[in-house]
């Protein structure tokens, strides 16, 4: 199921459209107006510059292919959500420095490859694939047509913490985990049904949330994620590996992990990461990855009954085979006795 966004016009049109506030607003983000961008030539250097403006790019080339050149890009949206849909017959790549919002992009038709910092190059598929967040990226596409979905931290970050029932923090997706069919089928079916809805710059601002809304929560589900409280310093380029490795942590402590197994996975020498984790985090590797499991013993815990369970179950299932040593820290970072969590 393929669908654009919305036609791009002939030549360049910017516009906000502004409503009033009907309701109430997306959690976390203010009711902004609606902008529409609209951008088509026939010059390579043209479609540089729109490509590199619209994306904050460096370093942007676009060259001509086989067929006679021609692009359109296209944009509509506010501060929580916006639509976008890039069609060029030539070539295009650039780097993008840091990404400030969660994107999911696919391709109509076209093919192309991603690189991350300090990646591999990745082929990009047909189906919904995630940009790095918060992380440089360089690409390369052939003659194409694509779509993106561009969410704002503030908007898609609070979506997720009213679905816990949990503080606003940042996502960190495991994008290493192919999304299944019918998550794929999932957000094909949410793009179907809020498209026109978005697109249409006098839908009221209530069905434009719920239409975003729509989008945000298939995205959740698309892939496994967790949220990671980590400070500035981490979240800077210059930290990419530690982070990626700090987020190996947080998707797979429910395996038979250690820290090295974090460090090799993303390319950083054990001794780095546990020096990286002492300046910025004031912890070790092991500690850090322990706590990660006493939060998930915690929360298992709390939704649990203790008809169903024990805490001696629960422990050992997250790797706590020495249950004194087990209740001891536990009581330590959460200031109750483990069976106390169980009873509530």
């Amino acid at each position: 199921m393929q669908h654009y966004f919305l036609a791009p016009e002939p030549e360049s049109d910017r516009e906000q459209i502004t409503a009033p506030p009907m309701g109430s607003a997306a959690p976390h983000v203010p009711f902004t107006p609606v902008q529409r961008v609209s951008v088509a030539g026939d010059q390579p250097e043209q479609a540089r510059r729109a490509l590199a403006e619209a994306y904050a790019g460096t370093r942007f080339a676009v060259t001509r292919g086989d067929e006679p050149f021609s692009f359109r890009f296209a944009s509509i949206g506010d501060e929580r959500l916006t639509l976008r849909t890039a069609t060029v017959a030539g070539h295009v790549s650039g780097e993008v420095p840091r990404l400030d919002e969660y994107v999911v992009t696919w391709l109509r038709s076209g093919s192309g490859r991603i690189t991350g910092r300090d990646t591999e190059p990745e082929h990009l598929p047909n189906a919904p694939f995630l940009l790095p967040f918060e992380r440089r990226y360089a690409f390369a596409l052939t003659a194409h047509t694509q779509n993106s979905v561009h969410f704002s931290p503030a908007f898609l970050e609070g979506i997720a913490a009213e679905q816990r029932s949990q503080e606003r923090l940042p996502l960190s997706f495991d994008t290493g985990t192919t999304p299944t069919p019918a998550g794929i089928a999932a957000w094909r079916g949410a793009v179907a049904r809020v498209t026109d809805v978005l697109v249409d710059v006098d839908a009221s601002p209530v069905r434009r949330l719920d239409a975003q809304r729509a989008l945000a929560l298939a995205l959740l589900d698309l892939y496994p994620w967790v949220q990671v409280d980590l400070p500035a310093e981490m979240r800077e380029s210059s930290r990419a590996r530690t982070r990626l490795a700090l987020e190996y942590l947080h998707h797979r402590a429910h395996e038979p992990i250690t820290p090295a197994d974090a460090a090799r996975a993303t390319g950083l020498h054990p001794r780095t990461f546990q020096l990286h984790l002492a300046r910025h985090l004031d912890t070790s590797p092991t500690i850090y990855l322990r706590d990660i499991r006493l939060d998930r013993v915690r929360a298992e815990l709390a939704e649990q009954s203790p008809d169903d369970t024990t805490v001696a179950a629960v422990a050992r299932a997250w790797g706590f085979a020495h249950l004194g040593r087990f209740s001891a820290v536990y009581r330590a970072r959460f200031g109750e006795h483990p069976r106390d969590t169980l009873r509530r």
